[in-house]
């Protein structure tokens, strides 16, 4: 699907390939900041591939797309078992806060409604401000006390009564 952004240009969000992979190693090589947040995306190329094609083999990829360059990377990874999945996204720095993050959501959500999953759960850097409105937009809560430093668990609940932590 194409999409406008905030500047009014466009950008296409759609299921990612094994054979984007390269691109997308592209798109890490030059990525900020790095490894900040629980290590990803990995420092080093060679990790930073594995780790791309992990996420490939193990869950349902969606990349951003403008002008066949990729500015944005989302993965869920869903576990049908238990009717949950844990949900990553990245947005390359130069297209951030222009609704990037939101489509890539957006996406994320709907397949996790087709999975059949009743959670999606995620975890965030307590001082991400920027994500955590994001998450909180499509009903991500909170599941654990507030902190300052660390990381904080959010969880949007998909099917079903209750808390979804």
């Amino acid at each position: 699907m194409f999409f406008v952004d905030k500047k009014g240009e466009v950008f296409e969000v759609r299921f990612g390939r094994e054979d984007d992979t390269s691109r997308l190693s592209e798109m890490y090589e030059v990525f900020d900041p790095k490894a900040k947040y629980q290590g990803l995306p990995p420092l080093k190329t060679v990790p930073c591939f594995a780790w791309i094609r992990h996420l490939f083999e193990i869950g349902e990829n969606y990349l951003a797309i403008r002008n066949s360059r990729i500015i944005g990377h989302a993965v869920l990874l869903p576990d049908i078992s238990v009717r949950d999945g844990e949900y990553l996204v990245f947005v390359h720095q130069d297209d951030r806060g222009l609704g990037v993050g939101t489509e890539l959501t957006r996406c994320a959500v709907e397949r996790a409604h087709h999975f059949g999953l009743r959670l999606i759960w995620l975890t965030v850097d307590a001082a991400n401000f920027i994500a955590i409105r994001l998450y909180r937009k499509f009903g991500f809560r909170f599941c654990d006390e507030a902190c300052l430093d660390g990381e904080r668990k959010m969880a949007l609940l998909l099917a079903g009564e209750g808390s979804p932590c």
